[in-house]
């Protein structure tokens, strides 16, 4: 009977152990956003900042707030080409209309299928309204920002293909 009582309180000395480590993972996890209170505001900021290059047609300014993954995805050059061509030639517009909702935080999100999951990201949905050649559209975009070093950068949503998903669901 000494023995159970023993193996009991072992147990429960291991279970209270493995519930503060829990519990000081998750204040770990969490005490660096106290710190940063201000850092949706932030990341609202730097996608403001991005499409209000792209509203002036100053694609090379927008480049730069790209996070590194995307500026590989899209050599400079080739992005202020691409970019002009496209809506100001092939659509024949001017500028656009912004609406941005409030960013969301997100944790372990995938944004670039095949990517490192980002630990932490702020999800934006962007709403561009054009007005062109054939008429107005709308472009609605889902875009993170992610710091990298000390600024938060840009990056276009990548999700796998339906067909992609499938097929991993089945291995």
């Amino acid at each position: 009977m000494l023995r159970r009582r023993n193996r009991n309180a072992l147990l429960q000395k291991i279970g209270f152990f493995l519930f503060a480590l829990l519990l000081l993972w998750l204040i770990g996890r969490s005490l660096p956003a106290l710190f940063r209170a201000d850092a949706p505001a932030e990341a609202a900021a730097a996608a403001e900042q991005f499409y209000k290059y792209e509203q002036t047609g100053d694609f090379g300014s927008s480049w730069e707030l790209f996070h590194p993954l995307m500026k590989e995805r899209f050599p400079k050059s080739a992005y202020v080409q691409n970019r002009a061509h496209i809506f100001m030639q092939h659509f024949g517009v001017q500028t656009f209309e912004l609406e941005m909702e409030s960013p969301e935080r997100e944790f372990d999100v995938e944004i670039i299928q095949g990517v490192k999951p980002f630990p932490e990201a702020y999800r934006i949905k962007v709403t561009q309204t054009y007005s062109g050649t054939f008429g107005q559209f709308d472009l609605v975009q889902t875009c993170y920002l992610v710091l990298d070093g000390k600024q938060w950068t840009l990056l276009w949503y990548y999700p796998a293909q339906q067909g992609e998903k499938e097929k991993a669901s089945s291995a």
